[in-house]
């Protein structure tokens, strides 16, 4: 999961939610390079950490600091595909 620009706000959190509404991934610091989401799971109530999850529409919800030290919120739908 590609997030344009996250690069020039290291003071980020990304959350991503199944249909259900259920967290299956969180990590701070997203990167696009280290820190970014593969489709596994981080680990969450009903799915195992590092159990690859399965193909549909996941629920994201960006958190960061910006330019002017004001906390901002993206949110969005992704599509994960198996490959």
């Amino acid at each position: 999961f590609h997030i344009a620009g996250i690069e020039a706000y290291p003071n980020n959190t990304v959350r991503i939610y199944n249909r259900w509404g259920v967290k299956v991934w969180e990590a701070q610091s997203y990167d696009n390079v280290r820190n970014v989401f593969k489709g596994i799971s981080n680990g969450r109530v009903t799915i195992e950490a590092a159990d690859k999850l399965p193909q549909g529409t996941y629920y994201y919800v960006i958190e960061y600091v910006d330019e002017n030290n004001q906390q901002q919120s993206m949110v969005g739908w992704l599509y994960l595909k198996k490959d």
